[in-house]
């Protein structure tokens, strides 16, 4: 069967996307679990084998996505950093584990900075305990912060950067954060996933960058991102959707509009982006900072 060239990072976008084109109920080697909550929905993707982990083009692991109608409107967005923090600790167990928090992405352009944004607020205290850890109480575990930039700034692969800094900080866990593509409009500032596969920058743009994961850092890689941008293709093809109430397939016509437009060099982000990322950003390090 042959492999799909998937237009975003969302895990569960993707199951729903191979099940729907291959006209499949379930997938084997993937395991769905759904739990409401009042203002957001969580949905667990756990790819189980090989044959799975080929299917969606993502490592075997799990991927946790949270979900919201309108990020900008919930009253009580502590439901939300509770319940992510929860996850968080699910997957990095060892309470006393050195954590290194990374945020990629180019802090100069909007929709790529939620990275840079996480790490302002994250609570270090590795140089604290280096230097005069009376302070602080004996169960504090040390957390480190960087921003390692782009390749387009920097020449040097962001895998490159990361993994020489793990050599020397050696964090037992990385928390890698960083914005992510989606095939959906709603979800642009409105979806928050979380992995324990590593993660690769900006994979559903360019097959360039390097995984950042356990085999490159020596540490366990735990991936969150945002969906920040769509492809224009999927924009026009949402939109033609609704104009004709369905009538062609969905998948057939969205490769006619994306060999017409040049949808690698035209990624779409919302005019509220700048809004999105503060309340995102805000949710995620204040997620971490209980967690941890």
């Amino acid at each position: 069967m042959e492999k799909l060239k998937y237009n975003t990072d969302m895990a569960d976008e993707r199951v729903d996307e191979y099940k729907y084109i291959n006209n499949m109920s379930s997938i084997d080697g993937i395991e769905i679990d759904e739990q409401k909550y009042d203002e957001f929905k969580v949905t667990q993707v756990n790819v189980t084998n090989q044959n799975g982990a080929n299917a969606i083009d993502k490592k075997i692991g799990k991927y946790i996505t949270f979900e919201m109608e309108n990020v900008k409107y919930i009253d009580d967005k502590d439901k939300i950093i509770q319940k992510l923090g929860e996850f968080l600790k699910e997957l990095i167990p060892d309470d006393k584990g050195s954590l290194m928090v990374v945020g990629l992405g180019n802090m100069y352009v909007t929709p790529d900075a939620l990275g840079s944004k996480v790490v302002k607020g994250i609570e270090v205290t590795r140089h604290i305990l280096k230097l005069t850890k009376d302070i602080l109480s004996s169960d504090t575990r040390e957390i480190s912060a960087i921003c390692p930039g782009v390749m387009g700034n920097t020449g040097i692969q962001t895998a490159e950067i990361i993994s020489s800094i793990a050599k020397n900080v050696n964090p037992k866990y990385i928390i890698a954060i960083d914005s992510l593509m989606s095939k959906s409009i709603k979800r642009v500032g409105a979806s928050i996933q979380l992995s324990n596969t590593g993660i690769t920058p900006g994979s559903s743009i360019t097959d360039f960058n390097s995984k950042i994961d356990e085999n490159s850092t020596s540490a366990n890689v735990i991936s969150l991102g945002v969906p920040m941008v769509v492809d224009m293709a999927t924009i026009a093809n949402d939109a033609i959707s609704k104009l004709e109430n369905g009538t062609e397939d969905d998948g057939k016509r969205y490769q006619k509009i994306a060999s017409i437009l040049d949808t690698e060099n035209y990624i779409v982000t919302p005019k509220d982006i700048d809004e999105l990322i503060e309340i995102m950003s805000d949710i995620i390090s204040q997620s971490i900072n209980k967690a941890m």
